[in-house]
């Protein structure tokens, strides 16, 4: 597992890249990443599908194709993933919403690409899901172990003091839109797009 000072992450070879939004600098950066062959996997949670598909080629991408989490068989969904060089995964409504969604074959499938060299860009909602904890409260994916994601959100320190209160060891990011942070497989920290990502501690490391 990857880890600089208080961030851990999930094995594997390729990217994973928490965007607090859909942005086209933080996109075309994560395009340019992935060490992995294979088009682009788009999981659009939004509905924005056909037309992200589009956006991503006026990008420059090479070919993308959507992969329907709600009505594809869990054969076909495990296996579009775990061949994509990037997969794309847009905002839901909430990041409840998206764990639930994502469980299972989904999840699997991003694993496997992870694990080749892909490169897994989470927007928006969707990214807040894989941390181990999801604010007000609930679990989250575990991609990121011990930390809260939190993006576009008003009430940052509010809402990590509910999870610090009960989880003084936890780390809380905040990810703003047009933000991103990257986190490679050799333990690289980058901040894309604005650079606007805040870290916060819970009381276990102020002792």
């Amino acid at each position: 597992m990857p880890s600089v000072n208080v961030l851990r992450w999930i094995d594997g070879r390729g990217w994973i890249v928490l965007a607090g939004g859909a942005d086209d600098d933080v996109r075309a950066l994560a395009i340019n990443r992935s060490s992995a062959d294979g088009g682009i996997a788009v999981i659009a949670l939004d509905g924005s599908g056909e037309r992200l598909s589009d956006d991503l080629g006026d990008l420059g991408a090479p070919s993308s194709y959507a992969v329907d989490v709600f009505t594809e068989d869990d054969e076909a969904i495990e296996s579009k993933l775990a061949e994509a060089g990037v997969v794309l995964v847009s905002s839901a409504s909430s990041a409840s919403e998206a764990r639930s969604t994502l469980r299972g074959a989904a999840i699997t499938g991003m694993q496997q690409a992870y694990a080749n060299g892909a490169v897994i860009l989470l927007e928006g909602e969707s990214a807040a899901a894989f941390g181990s904890w999801i604010a007000p409260v609930g679990d989250g994916l575990e991609w990121l172990e011990g930390a809260l994601i939190l993006v576009g959100v008003q009430d940052t320190a509010a809402r990590a003091k509910l999870v610090f209160d009960v989880q003084p060891t936890a780390v809380a990011l905040a990810i703003e839109p047009g933000s991103a942070l990257a986190l490679g497989p050799d333990g690289q920290i980058e901040p894309w797009g604005r650079g606007q990502v805040t870290v916060a501690l819970g009381s276990a490391f102020r002792t």
